[in-house]
């Protein structure tokens, strides 16, 4: 069943508030960014945004966490589909390689609260048990792929799966939203690949250039 109009209005709205507040955040930090600038840029009064989240810290908690929540939700699902555990690993990499200039804010949040652990622990906290069942996911089919024999059986699961991540979240914070414009973008995308250690890298990387 269809939301009322007002609820998607108000859906529309909170998605508004939280897209400036991801791109605010990221730019000047928690203490330089005031919910009334935030409000400013969207267009709404002070108060509005307090309609919607309770509190400034709130805004900054979901600034955070939902943006990593729908990455991780996307990534995840590439590695549930069927397939060989090699296949399911290329899907996931064409997936986030191919969306994760779309997040340049969001990553640089992120690294601007694992920064800052001290300032921020229970947030820290959270970011951290996301990113652990990401890298647990990957590291469970990677496993199984070694098993199957398309993985080099001489590497750690755990340290692949966390190389990869770093990989990742470097590539999204030092090209940004000009990554699909760099002359080797694709070669990238084959080297996050290779990463895996594919006993067929050939045919594993399959059509990740295209």
């Amino acid at each position: 069943m269809a939301r009322p109009i007002n609820e998607e209005k108000r859906q529309e709205r909170r998605s508004c508030i939280l897209k400036e507040a991801v791109v605010l955040f990221a730019e000047n930090g928690y203490s330089n960014t005031t919910t009334a600038l935030i409000a400013q840029r969207v267009g709404v009064t002070a108060g509005t945004i307090f309609q919607y989240f309770p509190s400034k810290e709130a805004l900054f908690n979901a600034a955070v966490l939902e943006p990593l929540a729908d990455i991780q939700e996307k990534s995840l699902a590439c590695l549930k589909q069927e397939g060989t555990p090699g296949v399911l690993i290329k899907n996931m990499v064409e997936e986030q390689f191919n969306h994760i200039y779309c997040y340049t804010n969001e990553l640089r949040l992120v690294q601007y609260v694992l920064g800052q652990r001290i300032r921020f622990p229970e947030l820290t906290q959270k970011v951290l048990e996301s990113t652990k069942v990401m890298t647990d996911t990957i590291e469970c089919v990677y496993a199984k792929g070694q098993l199957m024999g398309e993985f080099n059986k001489n590497f750690s699961p755990a340290m692949i799966s966390r190389a990869y991540i770093s990989f990742l979240n470097g590539i999204g914070l030092t090209l940004g939203e000009s990554i699909i414009h760099h002359p080797e973008w694709g070669n990238l995308k084959e080297h996050a690949l290779y990463l895996f250690a594919p006993t067929q890298p050939k045919k594993m990387r399959g059509n990740l250039n295209e």
